[in-house]
């Protein structure tokens, strides 16, 4: 991979040179009162930005990772969960809480729709459920599912609400209290910028509580509140090593999001990723989700007949330095995707749909050249 590519997966995507910069730094004694600083501060960035006043637990790890410990704290053997899944990500929810012995029921929503509130209500009033479960931009599909309406139905049916904000936190607006969010994860590889390798949870008073009451001890060594809780409150303690140089890197990410501004960074994405859309329909390209449900962080596009997923991403890459993520399950081959998250700026967004425009000419496809880059930019100019 050349040095000089362009990230536009939806994640990992570009770190700025500050956070790398910050990896690079001498590693401290993780019980030092040195890193300890460096610890807390970033609890209480990491608070504004998901927006609770809730524990924040920041581990090494990926997403995955933050579901299984998300899950393996409040729910135990036998327990009823709702998922809500559109995508591949919201299955892998419903696996991983099956995985730890919950009795899983899933409400399957078509790849590219979001779920019908009424039709989630009568979802929860149908049975006893104790957590209900879901995505919030599903890194499949690109839909950003209504997190504050769902929310509001959990704190009405009395389930607790676990949502996945790995493609949304940092990017799009989160508000983990206001919105009724009892357990919330993200990984650092996404909107965030960071490079790959840490997921954050943060749990509620309510799921705190729900944790205190098990019967059952979670089925996570690593990943029980109950173990961190001590380093949470004072970092100079010990329970496992925490990736420290990762901790550096997340408490500069934090602190340049903070000093974007959080409005102002989420409006940043909204931004491009209108005019990112804009320009792909510009050269005849279907989307697969409509705009009223379409996130902020990453569009998916489906390839026009003939264009060949293989021959596209490699020209994309090898032509033009542009790194493009293809498709899973049952859109595999069918589409791409790509990010728009993290640290992406106008001149990111125009280099990577001349890439697009140029791949897909040399794949045969006939459109007005040069559409979709004029396109995109009359929108930003708007």
């Amino acid at each position: 991979m050349s040095e000089r590519d362009l990230i536009m997966i939806p994640g990992p995507t570009n770190v700025d040179p500050n956070v790398l910069r910050s990896l690079a730094r001498p590693t401290l004694a993780h019980t030092s009162a040195a890193f300890a600083t460096i610890f807390n501060e970033t609890l209480a960035d990491l608070g504004r930005i998901f927006k609770t006043n809730g524990l924040v637990l920041p581990l090494a790890g990926t997403g995955t990772l933050g579901a299984e410990v998300a899950f393996a704290n409040v729910v135990e053997p036998g327990d009823r969960v709702l998922v809500i899944s559109g995508g591949y990500f919201g299955d892998r929810l419903a696996e991983i809480a099956v995985n730890l012995g919950a009795n899983v029921d899933k409400l399957e929503v078509p790849w590219g729709s979001a779920p019908l509130i009424d039709e989630v209500e009568r979802k929860l009033r149908g049975a006893n459920y104790k957590v209900m479960a879901a995505v919030h931009v599903d890194t499949s599909t690109g839909v950003a599912n209504p997190a504050k309406e769902l929310g509001a139905l959990a704190r009405a049916n009395d389930v607790l609400f676990l949502l996945d904000t790995v493609c949304s936190m940092g990017g799009m607006d989160v508000r983990v209290d206001e919105w009724g969010i009892n357990v919330c994860f993200t990984g650092s590889q996404k909107a965030l910028a960071l490079p790959p390798g840490m997921t954050i949870v943060s749990f509620d008073s309510k799921a705190q509580k729900v944790r205190e009451q098990r019967r059952t001890s979670p089925a996570s060594y690593y990943g029980d509140l109950r173990r961190w809780l001590p380093i949470l409150a004072d970092p100079t303690k010990y329970f496992a090593t925490p990736p420290v140089n990762m901790m550096y890197a997340l408490h500069e990410a934090c602190r340049m999001a903070l000093a974007e501004g959080l409005e102002e960074r989420f409006s940043r994405h909204a931004r491009l990723a209108s005019a990112f859309r804009a320009g792909l329909r510009a050269i005849g390209l279907r989307l697969l989700c409509d705009d009223a449900v379409a996130s902020n962080t990453l569009t998916v596009a489906y390839y026009p007949a003939g264009v060949r997923d293989s021959e596209f991403r490699r020209s994309m890459q090898e032509g033009f330095g542009v790194v493009v993520a293809g498709e899973l399950g049952p859109l595999k081959d069918k589409a791409f995707r790509v990010g728009h998250m993290g640290n992406v700026n106008r001149n990111d967004l125009l280099a990577t749909l001349g890439a697009i425009e140029g791949s897909l000419s040399k794949e045969g496809y006939k459109f007005q050249f040069g559409a979709g880059i004029a396109a995109a930019n009359n929108n930003l100019t708007k």
